[in-house]
């Protein structure tokens, strides 16, 4: 505490003057009595007025004395001092992303966050107002809790408000999101976290705030679940986050009701792979789910959960005539599930409700069998095979084409593309093959001197891949008779595979069991018709419209229910899945010191005045003194009267 007017405390030298009046003052009173034999002794008048005698009534002075003192302390003006003023806005963003939900001390992180909040509004002031962020939310737009204020009422409330999700963090937009809040380079960040590594790079500063420390945890990081061979199989894959050897118990579950267990030893550091399987009649298009048998501090990924897959026929169209092809063969030998429909180009009158479309140019008739793209059934995908000049629904410049008679070799592949994983074509030679100006929407996958030989691009809710060559005459090319080509049409085929599903990932193409999602991943419905209202129910019985066929708020582990005109159509899964958050990382970092150390970061002593309080307790003061004062001269007439009466 300190005093701003400290030339006050003079006044304390009032304090014994007051007490030396009151000690020497003679007190005379004058009373009508009709006797003075009424008295017993003259003398007791005389001792009456002797001035230490008055130290038999002290409370009168006591309380005078306090009225000064208090008058004295309010006029000096008392103030408090605490570290967190500080000039220009504040923007306090609080850690909710999954992670968060981690128990320690029978508190999990985030609610060590909310109270490192809490005390963080009460030590720190802005002039330009706070405003609170989360990093997690199912809604790009719902990163704010509460706009730039000053009322601490508000934000507390907003604080206490904040809810949990299992949605693994992403820093980046709401950063960029503060960034675009800020005003001027006053403005700083406060960071409550678990974990600060690969913070954005921003050009406000950033304090941290550090929640957490370390917290044991044993989760599931892969799992999948498929109908292989009349069978159905579900791996696991478990990893042990701890410094010690644990053995698990596994349970299969249906619907929630046991079907399967395994127990397994798995040692520190390292990751177990669990295989169940057996007869799926009676358990397709059921859920199927597995539960980590033990207790850790993490419980998000201790389940996981997919619908059991039907064995559903994939409807392929192939429009060709050409009798030396390989393809055929190729595509007969994708699966058992897969239904080849085989029609020469004079036959083919549009794809129907074919899955994938596959147009072979290996003869003049071929590359004319494709007459535009109001032919292709929304959904369907498209393949072409050296196709020439017939792709009419690209623009003008990206029809015409040049053809090589000579051989061409590939320079460049794009390797990150999940349609070129774990397929080399950099030796591919090809003899005869054309190149043209690729569309705007056109995506080169390989590439020779002359342009893109491989190429995928997209026309409404259809994709089609394009082949600048005759890929299957082998005295063209070498792509059939190697091992990676056959290997690449094979996952061109499962690419578009999944995305004929009726749900699928927006944003990632890696290969997984149908309807399972990560938290935080976006679903892509395919259209159904019009004049349809989609929504979906979340694991908390919450229903969500689904807006532009695109679900974004996978933000909770379980089972969710699609919706069509409020009839039930279809049910997907979401899980956590996710290795960086199941390490429970954590900082190091302590939180906010309460004394003033912050003002080297730019932060001064915020200052609050108090002399309100002594003042208000002087008021007091002065009214008891009063009160007791006019008491005494009461209760003296009093006695005096009943003398005289006597």
């Amino acid at each position: 505490m300190q005093f701003l007017n400290p030339a006050a405390f003079y006044l304390l030298g009032v304090i014994p003057i007051v007490v030396a009046l009151h000690f020497l003052k003679l007190r005379r009173h004058t009373y009508l009595v009709p006797s003075i034999l009424l008295w017993h002794s003259t003398d007791e008048d005389r001792r009456a007025n002797v001035p230490f005698q008055r130290l038999r009534n002290l409370l009168l002075p006591l309380l005078q004395v306090l009225f000064l003192l208090l008058v004295t302390f309010s006029v000096a003006r008392p103030a408090l001092r605490s570290p967190g003023f500080m000039a220009g806005r504040a923007i306090l963003i609080v850690d909710n992303s999954a992670s968060m939900l981690a128990v320690e001390a029978g508190q999990t992180r985030l609610n060590l966050a909310k109270q490192a909040a809490l005390k963080h509004i009460e030590q720190v002031s802005a002039t330009g107002g706070m405003m609170l962020m989360v990093t997690s939310t199912s809604k790009s737009d719902a990163y704010i809790q509460e706009a730039f204020t000053s009322d601490t009422s508000k934000l507390q409330s907003a604080i206490e408000n904040i809810t949990p999700t299992h949605i693994p963090r992403d820093l980046r937009p709401v950063f960029d999101a503060a960034a675009r809040y800020s005003e001027s380079p006053q403005d700083t960040i406060f960071f409550i976290s678990d974990n600060f590594e690969n913070l954005p790079d921003i050009s406000l500063p950033i304090h941290k705030i550090g929640v957490g420390a370390d917290a044991e945890n044993i989760g599931i990081v892969n799992f999948s679940v498929e109908i292989v061979a009349d069978r159905y199989e579900v791996l696991v894959g478990i990893q042990n986050f701890t410094d010690t050897l644990r053995e698990i118990d596994v349970q299969l579950a249906v619907e929630n009701v046991h079907l399967d267990e395994r127990t397994t030893s798995i040692p520190p550091g390292k990751t177990k792979s669990v295989l169940f399987s057996g007869d799926p009649i009676g358990l397709e298009q059921r859920v199927i789910s597995v539960h980590l048998r033990l207790e850790d501090d993490f419980t998000l990924d201790n389940s996981a959960s997919a619908i059991l897959p039907a064995v559903s026929p994939l409807r392929i169209l192939l429009v060709s005539d050409n009798q030396n092809s390989l393809l055929p063969q190729l595509l007969n030998s994708y699966g058992n599930h897969t239904k080849l429909n085989t029609v020469t180009p004079s036959d083919y009158h549009g794809t129907n409700d074919e899955d994938i479309a596959i147009f072979d140019g290996g003869t003049p008739s071929g590359q004319e069998a494709f007459g535009g793209f109001s032919e292709v059934t929304s959904g369907t995908h498209l393949i072409f095979f050296n196709p020439g000049s017939n792709l009419p629904f690209i623009a003008a410049e990206s029809r015409s084409v040049e053809t090589d008679t000579g051989i061409e070799r590939v320079i460049k592949t794009n390797e990150t593309h999940p349609l070129m994983a774990n397929v080399s074509l950099r030796r591919l030679q090809v003899r005869g093959s054309t190149h043209r100006r690729l569309p705007l929407s056109g995506y080169s996958l390989v590439e020779t001197e002359n342009g893109a030989l491989i190429w995928l691009g997209s026309e409404a809710d259809s994709q089609f891949l394009v082949f600048e060559f005759d890929a299957f005459n082998p005295r063209l090319s070498t792509f059939a008779t190697s091992i990676d080509g056959p290997l690449f049409v094979y996952q061109c085929l499962a690419w578009f595979e999944a995305r004929s599903t009726l749900l699928r990932p927006l944003a990632s193409d890696a290969t997984r069991t149908q309807h399972a999602f990560r938290t935080g991943e976006q679903v892509k419905i395919t259209p159904i018709g019009g004049g349809t209202t989609l929504s979906v129910q979340k694991p908390d019985k919450k229903r969500v419209s689904v807006v532009d066929a695109i679900f974004a708020e996978t933000d909770q582990v379980g089972v969710y229910t699609l919706f069509v005109n409020g009839t039930q159509l279809e049910q997907f899964t979401v899980n956590l899945l996710n290795v960086q958050v199941s390490a429970l990382s954590h900082s190091a970092i302590a939180p906010m010191p309460e004394v003033p150390a912050a003002t080297v970061d730019g932060f001064q002593p915020m200052t609050q005045e108090v002399w309100r309080i002594p003042a208000l307790l002087a008021f007091i003061v002065l009214l008891l003194e009063w009160w007791f004062y006019h008491r005494e001269g009461i209760s003296v007439r009093g006695d005096v009267l009943s003398k005289g009466a006597a």
